[in-house]
């Protein structure tokens, strides 16, 4: 009888166990598609005004970690007034950069750069040059997520 005791409450055990393993399942999964139907940022593609003008949010997309999503910063390219400021919301669930350079070499070349971005986070707002051009960044911890800023004048 003791035995069939134990038995029953180990069975219990595991159900319990099997129950709470699907409902954290279950909340993963969930989770990256809320965050996929509040959308993205791209009303803000391109900063308003001249000189300093304007701040721009460029999001790192959930799922963006993973190198054959397809999925990358959004929006790209973002087009920005000389000396703008952009700031990056990190929607995935790893940290990210934003680092201006040559992604096939991953080399920085020091012009901006968000530093580590945690998951659910925002950088700080980052300076874009004040000189016009077209200005390619990646992530240095995945250099296939590979962006352009188009600064105007």
């Amino acid at each position: 009888m003791i035995s069939t005791r134990q038995d029953m409450k180990a069975s219990r055990k595991i159900g319990y166990g099997a129950i709470f393993a699907i409902l954290a399942i279950s909340f993963v999964i969930a989770a990256p598609s809320e965050t996929i139907a509040q959308g993205t940022n791209t009303t803000n593609a391109t900063a308003a005004g001249g000189g300093q003008g304007g701040q721009t949010t460029v999001v790192m997309p959930a799922g963006s970690l993973d190198p054959n999503s397809g999925i990358g910063y959004d929006p790209d390219p973002v087009t920005v007034s000389s000396g703008a400021e952009i700031v990056w919301d990190n929607q995935d669930n790893a940290l990210h950069t934003a680092t201006s350079g040559d992604p096939q070499t991953t080399t920085p070349d020091g012009l901006f750069d968000t530093g580590l971005v945690g998951p659910m986070s925002q950088s700080q707002p980052v300076t874009m040059p004040s000189e016009p051009g077209e200005y390619t960044y990646f992530c240095t911890l995945h250099p296939y997520l590979i962006g352009t800023v188009v600064v105007e004048s």
